[in-house]
């Protein structure tokens, strides 16, 4: 693999993760937008409106950082050894 080519993939590499962060910044912001479903609503406002929320909140438990379990009993213990 040549220098060149080594650098044009990382420049995609970080044009790609800022279209995906930016495409999730808009999905997001268009969810938190939209209007709870009133009475008298059609029945697909409500059911876009439940799938839309249910996708937003998976996606951001899906790419929400994961802790080490090491990490995670050290945080919470507060017992000397």
């Amino acid at each position: 693999m040549s220098f060149m080519k080594f650098g044009l993939w990382q420049v995609d590499a970080a044009q790609s993760f800022w279209t995906g962060a930016g495409t999730l910044w808009v999905f997001s912001a268009a969810v938190s937008a939209m209007d709870p479903p009133r009475t008298g609503d059609s029945s697909f406002y409500r059911w876009l409106y439940r799938f839309t929320h249910l996708l937003a909140a998976n996606l951001d438990r899906a790419l929400r950082p994961v802790l080490v379990p090491e990490q995670k009993q050290a945080s919470i213990s507060n017992k000397e050894e």
